[in-house]
């Protein structure tokens, strides 16, 4: 009876999305309450297969979809030490490196395997909580989506698609989420529901939607999108029952696409700039060509700092593209005979990298000229990633930039700047991701590889005019050339703008006044602390934002190692003290 009137005088926590912030959120947690000697009840809501990865680490996803970061950065998922929580022992669980016996010398090629073995690590990582904690009532796992959330008599009431339940306080750790449809895919919608030949996929993933037509013989399929999502789009579709790929040169990862019968499949990639990615250098001796020092970085971050923490008025992201732009500078001239030829000093180089910087269309013979065809353009960036051709010098900004990223992230996430500065600086590091997000060597050597097999055809990649017609979709390219595709797949990924997220949850969260965006284009607006600001003359909502959703009060969401980063330790200790001060 005793203990019976202490569950129901428990404080209850519901963390709704388990991916890996959700995981870590929940590990952090567990750690803090055991150090202040509390115990609560939690409630974990999680509607995927393999609780701990999210979709995009789904342990069931195939072997094409490879990660994107190298494997020796994944150093930052550290181990978790032993927790002991309500007379419980959670045991430590090792380190990522660890737990694959991870192992390279820095002139050895950098790994990119694939997604799902991360994926395996994440569910174990969070197996091992869940195993620990089953005996205790003050633990409980829901397999079930959460559609709505209402504030009731100072509670919050969760209504799932299997009955509901209130808590004291929620975290929302849920991810990407579906958006309205942009005026071309409704569009498209439509069309397509009056021709029944005619296939659309709204969305790339779960890529093994896309079996249904991986084998199709004589096929002509779109593409819209030509970035990560279209290359593990690209890669599933082609390794098939009628072709694969091989790597002719383990130095360069030169590959050969191989057919073992014929298919006759064209794929057809296009997007508004038609530019493509840019890999990541070799391994870790090249990439350490491009990393700022303790000093640059410290510096770098202070100056941030000095504008993003202060009430200071600002017009211009100068702050930013200045001290970055010192850097980069810096890095190019130490690039000596590994970067193109110049006699630029350094504030000479500087300005050319802050014209760079603010308009993307500028010009200058250090720079990729960008009306180059798109194949000349990927095997120069390859050529620069292996260290084999002078470097260009937007190929050394991309790569300082990925190595400035944590530092921005962590000095400009809840910035006092107004709204429209935050989306300026999103916008220039989105911008960035070209390159700083960019792919393996391998994965550009594959791109190379199908249209030398004439499988990629990239005639039609830069904005080609589209007609909807009986056949399908018509693209049109400058030179009048057309091609028609009875299947199109869209690989271009939502932006989190949170005013267009049409999943029930986050509607009914706006329609209720408890979230609010913190920019008509940007997520929703939070605290440091990740508890969400809601609108004036509304009362506190004791709920709390950590990912995706709250890009632009955080910059950096999309980024595996943010998701084991001190935003959500700083979250896990500001809810601990939260519990001692009521």
């Amino acid at each position: 009876m005793v203990f019976l009137l202490f569950l129901i005088h428990m404080k209850q926590l519901a963390i709704i999305g388990m991916g890996p912030r959700g995981l870590y959120a929940l590990e952090q947690l567990l750690n803090a309450l055991s150090n202040a000697n509390k115990i609560i009840g939690i409630y974990v809501f999680d509607a995927t297969r393999s609780p701990g990865t999210g979709n995009v680490w789904d342990k069931s996803q195939p072997d094409s979809n490879w990660i994107n970061i190298t494997e020796r950065a994944l150093v930052g998922i550290e181990r978790r030490p032993k927790i002991k929580y309500s007379n419980q022992t959670i045991e430590s669980f090792p380190s990522y490196h660890d737990w694959c016996q991870f192992s390279q010398n820095s002139d050895e090629p950098d790994t990119f395997p694939a997604r799902n073995k991360l994926g395996n690590y994440l569910n174990a990582r969070y197996k091992s909580i869940e195993i620990a904690l089953k005996e205790l009532e003050t633990y409980k796992f829901k397999k079930a989506e959460v559609k709505n959330i209402n504030l009731k008599n100072e509670k919050l009431e969760i209504i799932t698609n299997k009955g509901s339940l209130q808590c004291d306080d929620i975290l929302l750790t849920i991810g990407h989420q579906s958006t309205t449809l942009s005026d071309q895919l409704q569009k498209w919608q439509w069309h397509v529901a009056s021709h029944n030949s005619l296939t659309l996929f709204e969305n790339a993933y779960p890529i093994t939607q896309l079996k249904s037509i991986r084998n199709n013989t004589n096929i002509n399929i779109g593409i819209r999108g030509f970035g990560l999502a279209m290359i593990d789009v690209m890669r599933y579709l082609t390794i098939n029952d009628f072709g694969n790929f091989k790597v002719i040169n383990n130095d360069t990862f030169e590959t050969i696409y191989y057919k073992s019968k014929s298919q006759d499949l064209k794929l057809i990639p296009f997007s508004l700039d038609g530019l493509p990615l840019v890999p990541k250098p070799l391994n870790e001796s090249t990439d350490s060509w491009y990393q700022p020092t303790k000093e640059e970085l410290d510096s770098f971050k202070s100056e941030i700092e000095a504008v993003s923490h202060q009430t200071t008025e600002t017009d211009t992201i100068d702050f930013l593209t200045h001290p970055i732009a010192k850097i980069i500078s810096r890095v190019y001239l130490d690039l000596k005979s590994n970067g193109i030829l110049h006699d630029l000093s350094s504030s000479e180089l500087e300005a050319i990298i802050l014209n760079w910087l603010n308009d993307d269309h500028y010009n200058h013979p250090l720079i990729q000229d960008s009306n180059n065809s798109t194949y000349q353009l990927i095997q120069n960036y390859i050529e620069m990633a292996l260290g084999t051709i002078p470097v260009s010098l937007d190929y050394c900004i991309g790569q300082v930039w990925r190595h400035c990223q944590p530092t921005l992230y962590k000095a400009f996430s809840h910035s006092n700047v107004n709204n429209d500065i935050i989306e300026k600086v999103i916008a220039l590091d989105e911008r960035s991701k070209r390159y700083s997000y960019g792919p393996p060597i391998e994965s550009m050597q594959q791109v190379l590889a199908l249209v030398d097999a004439d499988i990629l055809i990239l005639d039609f990649i830069t904005d080609p005019d589209i007609e909807l017609t009986a056949e399908g979709w018509t693209l049109k390219n400058s030179n009048n050339k057309t091609i028609t595709c009875s299947v199109m797949i869209n690989s271009v990924l939502d932006s989190p703008k949170l005013l267009e997220v049409n999943t029930p949850l986050i509607k009914d969260l706006l329609q209720n006044d408890l979230i609010q965006p913190i920019h008509s284009k940007l997520g929703i607006e939070t605290t440091a602390d990740s508890y969400v600001i809601t609108p004036e003359a509304k009362d506190d909502a004791p709920i709390a934002v950590l990912g995706r959703l709250a890009k632009g009060s955080v910059i950096g969401v999309d980024a595996i190692l943010e998701c084991f980063g001190p935003r959500i330790e700083d979250w896990a200790k500001a809810y601990v003290k939260r519990l001692n001060a009521n």
